[in-house]
C-alpha cells in the first residue's frame, strides 16, 4: 500500500520536505506504525516531534483531511493521506 504523508510547520522544518510517498507490504496498518517508519528515515524528527516513542504534546496527526488523532491509534489504508503537524501550524 502508499501511504503519503504530508508535514507541516515544525515537522516539515525538521524533515526538509513538503510530502513524500511511504510504501508498506501490508493493506492497512496502525498509524502508530506509519509514524515509526517516518521517524526511522528522520531522525530529527523523532528527536524534536516525539516523546517516548509517540508524537511530542506539540504535535497533531491528521488522516485524509478529517480526522485528528493526537494517541496515533488510527488504521492507515492504500491511498490514504496522513498529515503531521505542529498545533500552531493549523491556524
Amino acid at each position: 500500500m502508499k501511504i503519503t504523508i504530508e508535514y507541516y510547520g515544525i515537522p516539515r522544518q525538521r524533515v526538509g520536505i513538503a510530502s513524500e510517498t511511504y510504501e508498506f507490504d501490508r493493506d492497512e496498518m496502525g498509524i502508530h506504525d506509519v509514524i515509526r517508519a517516518v521517524a526511522s528515515k528522520h531522525p530529527a524528527f523523532e528527536k524534536h516531534c516525539m516523546d517516548d516513542g509517540i508524537v511530542n504534546k506539540h504535535m497533531t496527526v491528521n488522516l485524509n483531511g478529517n480526522q485528528f488523532f493526537h494517541s496515533e491509534d488510527g488504521i492507515a489504508r492504500d491511498g490514504d493521506a496522513l498529515l503531521i503537524l505542529s498545533m500552531d501550524a493549523g491556524g
